[in-house]
């Protein structure tokens, strides 16, 4: 039976070699990483590969974290956001366009999902506009839900400067978002 640890305790057995503890911290933060970096590079393939470079780090760097020194989600957001831009930097030059197919769930209006798909599309591309540190921002924030002290851990700001840096973000992506859509609107 795989026992539920607090997260100091569990990174402190994972320094230590447990391999269930390790696995532990794996699904407890996978989700979030993987989110994180596909609202962040737009590719899903990309954000698999570099969440999976994100653990690979995890575990070569873990012996380095000191517990209680730091959030252990700040630190892997910290690893994620590094990758994200070292993938960007790579890849500049190469367009990337993912392909995705998405089926209506049983009982799901085709025209539903093509709203949702929509709505998803413009958020993606509008996000995909913002500054770098503005989108980080948005994304830990309100799809992370992660407190303002740890977003500004994260990207080594104060808290006064992410709090200026989540309103400039909503301004802009509210600006971005109705042009867009008056733009989607006008294409019809």
């Amino acid at each position: 039976m795989i026992e539920t640890r607090t997260l100091p305790d569990l990174v402190t057995r994972a320094q230590r070699g447990s391999t269930e503890a390790t696995g532990q911290l794996y699904e407890r933060h996978y989700q979030s990483i993987f989110r994180y970096l596909a609202y962040r590079t737009g590719d899903l393939r990309a954000a698999e590969d570099l969440t999976g470079d994100v653990f690979l780090k995890m575990l070569e760097a873990l012996p380095n974290f000191r517990v209680g020194t730091a959030s252990f989600r700040t630190w892997l957001f910290q690893i994620a956001r590094n990758l994200a831009i070292d993938h960007y930097r790579r890849n500049r030059n190469r367009p990337v366009q993912p392909l995705e197919e998405v089926f209506p769930a049983d009982g799901e209006h085709p025209e539903d999902v093509a709203q949702r798909q929509l709505t998803g599309e413009l958020l993606r591309q509008a996000l995909s506009r913002l500054p770098d540190d503005q989108r980080d921002v948005v994304l830990m924030r309100f799809v992370e839900g992660m407190p303002l002290a740890e977003v500004a851990a994260a990207l080594h700001r104060s808290e006064d400067a992410i709090k200026g840096l989540q309103r400039r973000a909503l301004i802009n992506l509210r600006t971005l978002l109705e042009s867009m859509e008056e733009n989607h609107g006008s294409n019809r």
